[in-house]
């Protein structure tokens, strides 16, 4: 079949189409048309997660206020702290840190968030959560420290020496 013929069949057929379509039944029926107004509501907790995952400090502060939980933690147990440490925010890190959150705070795996920083490679979010209290020592659900599951040997020299320190 050519390109012209197989065009005016298609034609052909959309027109048989649209014909059928003005005889049906289903366009004589109105549409219906709600008067309700229909609404979304996302638990607290998933809005706080959402709103320190888009980095906005002014709806986190304001959730803050109106009394949510900065340690507040998803499905799989990771709180907006695991969130931005695996992110690379160093920003929302010190955000969260500096307004309460808990640096040793285990998700359901045990990771803490240094773990979630340590496989990741973030050197200087894992100096931060050190500096801040995080326990470098912390046992995950298979029984590994951060020290186990550095990504890089700069991630592991540097908690490496923070153990010794401890020694």
């Amino acid at each position: 079949m050519s390109m012209e013929t197989r065009s005016s069949s298609a034609l052909f057929k959309r027109a048989e189409q649209l014909k059928r379509w003005e005889e049906s039944e289903t366009n004589r029926e109105s549409p219906i048309i709600s008067d309700k107004t229909r609404k979304i509501k996302f638990s607290a907790g998933c809005v706080f997660l959402a709103a320190c995952a888009a980095g906005d400090k002014e709806e986190v502060i304001r959730l803050i206020q109106t009394g949510a939980d900065i340690d507040t933690a998803n499905v799989d147990g990771l709180t907006a702290l695991h969130q931005a440490c695996i992110d690379d925010n160093l920003d929302m890190v010190e955000f969260l840190v500096d307004n309460g959150a808990d640096v040793n705070r285990g998700d359901n795996e045990g990771w803490t968030p240094l773990h979630a920083t340590a496989s990741c490679g973030f050197i200087s979010i894992a100096k931060y959560l050190i500096e801040h209290g995080a326990n470098v020592a912390a046992v995950n659900n298979d029984g590994e420290l951060p020290l186990d599951i550095a990504e890089s040997d700069e991630m592991e020299d540097m908690l490496q020496q923070h153990i010794d320190e401890q020694d």
